[in-house]
């Protein structure tokens, strides 16, 4: 058994959970740092995907330090060492992590996020 997790008032691009509690675990959705009308920094980008991984972490009963895993998706490798600075801001406990350099469906999308975390005991 599952369910799936919606968090009212945050965007979603398709038909799809912004995340799903499965055995214990809570598998969230990749999540952009983009505003819609708004040119954001990298940092402003990664900050506000986190956050957004934060509410959802939270209305499926879990939160950023129960993560496990993390998967990272840069636009650009000139990237990766602000990622690591501010990684280590939100993830002190260094869960497991993958980093992808590729292309973006929205072209001013410069990260995207997604986790696997463990539901609070």
């Amino acid at each position: 058994m599952f369910r799936g997790v919606d968090v009212e008032g945050l965007p979603k691009a398709g038909p799809y959970s912004h995340a799903v509690v499965a055995n214990g675990f809570v598998f969230v959705s990749g999540q952009l740092g983009t505003v819609q009308g708004k040119d954001l920094t990298f940092e402003e980008q990664f900050r506000n995907a986190v956050e957004k991984i934060g509410k959802i972490l939270n209305a499926a009963g879990s939160s950023l330090s129960n993560v496990v895993k993390v998967t990272v998706y840069l636009a650009d490798a000139k990237y990766f060492s602000d990622m690591n600075r501010l990684f280590q801001e939100y993830f002190p406990h260094r869960p497991a992590r993958t980093t992808v350099v590729t292309g973006m469906i929205d072209p001013k999308a410069l990260v995207e996020v997604d986790v696997i975390a463990v539901v609070k005991a």
